[in-house]
């Protein structure tokens, strides 16, 4: 029998890259945390198995721990390298010689799946925007983790206009020189483009209609999970298969696919009920045991649709999302304010999407001869002020003169050739019509365009994977499209594979909290 002792941060690392059943299976029937040892009494007859990060904290309780050791062997992994000094210390502490084996593992992160990669980690920045030293050491500690993972020797970029970015860059390319035995098999196929959050923040802002991304704005998901109807809820593609065909399927394919999947049931068991709506269904699911366990985890998604329907009605997102396009998207000014002014007058419109509307809007408009002061006097007195000073604060951190200029769509013979053919055709789904900025950087890696991403390193043999770390947080639309891209690669279309990483995964309410506290509040309203 083995206990597994972890720290804070590595739990959700083994919950998210394992199903407790799977660690059972390793005789694996205690865990507990390091930080925990409160008990003095010896269990001689348990094995222990550490998994934790090679902090100071944590290199001082295991010293501890291996000087009164309570289990009769130790088997140390570490989440990323340790150094000497400390493999020393832990060497000495051990007297009573119980440790069989220590082990660098370099995970050192959370592998929400193969090419989606997060620290869980919050607040990064002080009052100027600089990313505080801990955050910063934390942030190359995740990417070096994730290199050393992969087998990859990466070229080295960064954003050029960011010094948190370069500095955050030439530790690791640093890194991998002082270290290049722990690189000498690696691949030299990877570019690694270290980019901050100011590039893109029209992304984080707005409201989201694939599922995966969805359900984070509106439910927020962390470490793959949710909680819907007072019930923790479970959404892994390792575990559930339906989460996994659906992921990046549109809210209106997610309600088509479930009922798909209840009408060949109906089918198979001579049913004729009619299923005209997500209420329906949830009243089938019901009344219908049986389906539950034949159909697996549909029965949950069920619930989490009804849930996100029930919101969308309620708060009516249908119309507040189409006006998010349009100002991103389409930047008509009168067409954009007059529809902005009705929507703050609609009782049903939320505090975050008020929030979120003017946001959007004095980003878009910000320079031109916009009306942002007309618009804070229509919404609540309780909310103005909040608003006006947030706004402040996002521009200056990533307004005009810090994003890139063709961050809603450039203006040269090329990119207005596009949109006009754009509006010709049509849009198959007008509130999907945004795309990413991480988009258009994907195709100016592929075209080999990086005047704006110095190197710090060697550059690549080849370019066949691209590694995107966001300091600031990466959003689940942006990871929609990398799955896409990978999705087309794997089916035969060409490119380089690409993993998305950032130091949290960000939903409006968590992207405004950064801002509201550079002005010294909360923004309770979101």
């Amino acid at each position: 029998m083995k206990l597994l002792l972890m720290d804070a941060e590595t739990t959700p690392t083994v919950s998210c890259a394992f199903a407790q059943s799977e660690v059972m299976q390793k005789e694996v029937y205690i865990f507990d945390r390091i930080e925990n040892r409160s008990s003095a009494e010896n269990i001689k007859n348990l094995k222990c198995v550490v998994f934790v990060r090679p902090t100071a904290e944590n290199i001082d309780r295991l010293v501890k721990e291996l000087q009164e050791p309570r289990f009769s062997q130790y088997y140390l992994y570490f989440t990323n390298t340790v150094n000497k000094f400390d493999v020393k210390r832990l060497a000495e502490s051990d007297k009573n010689e119980t440790v069989r084996e220590v082990q660098e593992l370099f995970l050192d992160g959370i592998p929400l799946r193969k090419d989606l990669f997060t620290l869980n980690l919050y607040h990064i920045f002080n009052s100027k925007f600089e990313v505080k030293d801990y955050a910063a050491d934390r942030i190359k500690s995740g990417i070096i983790a994730l290199l050393l993972q992969l087998r990859k020797n990466p070229a080295v970029r960064y954003q050029k206009n960011s010094p948190n970015c370069q500095k955050i860059a030439d530790e690791v390319a640093q890194f991998i020189r002082r270290e290049n035995g722990l690189f000498e098999n690696a691949k030299r196929d990877t570019t690694l483009l270290v980019i901050e959050r100011f590039q893109d923040i029209a992304t984080p802002l707005l409201n989201q209609w694939t599922y995966e991304a969805m359900i984070h704005e509106m439910l927020t998901l962390t470490n793959n999970r949710c909680t819907c109807a007072d019930q923790s809820v479970v959404l892994s593609e390792l575990h559930d298969d339906f989460f996994a065909k659906n992921i990046t399927s549109n809210f209106g394919e997610i309600g088509q696919n479930i009922k798909t999947l209840i009408s060949e049931f109906q089918e198979k068991k001579h049913i004729n009920k009619n299923l005209e709506s997500i209420q329906d269904m949830k009243k089938f699911v019901e009344d219908y045991p049986q389906f539950k366990k034949i159909s697996g985890t549909v029965s949950k998604h069920v619930s989490l649709v009804g849930e996100l329907s029930s919101l969308v009605q309620k708060h009516n997102l249908l119309e507040v999302s189409e006006l998010e396009q349009t100002i991103v998207s389409d930047g008509d000014h009168n067409k954009c304010i007059n529809k902005i002014r009705s929507l703050l007058k609609n009782s049903k419109t939320r505090d975050v999407d008020m929030f979120r509307l003017i946001m959007l809007y004095a980003l878009r408009f910000q320079g031109s001869s916009n009306e942002l002061k007309s618009l804070l006097e229509q919404v609540p007195p309780r909310l103005k002020s909040e608003i006006e000073k947030t706004c402040k604060v996002l521009l200056s951190y990533g307004g005009a003169g810090r994003h890139p200029a063709d961050l809603f769509g450039g203006q040269s013979t090329i990119d207005i050739t596009k949109r006009f053919i754009k509006g010709l055709k049509g849009v198959e789904n007008i509130y999907t019509q945004h795309s990413p900025y991480l988009k258009s950087l994907v195709e100016m890696c592929q075209r080999g365009r990086l005047e704006n991403y110095p190197l710090l390193s060697n550059e690549c043999e080849r370019n066949d994977n691209i590694i995107v770390f966001i300091v600031g947080g990466a959003t689940y639309e942006e990871a929609a499209f990398v799955r896409n891209l990978n999705e087309k690669r794997a089916q035969g279309f060409g490119g380089p594979a690409v993993v998305l990483a950032g130091n949290c995964m960000l939903n409006t309410k968590s992207f405004l909290d950064e801002f509201s506290e550079h002005h010294g509040k909360t923004t309770k309203a979101v």
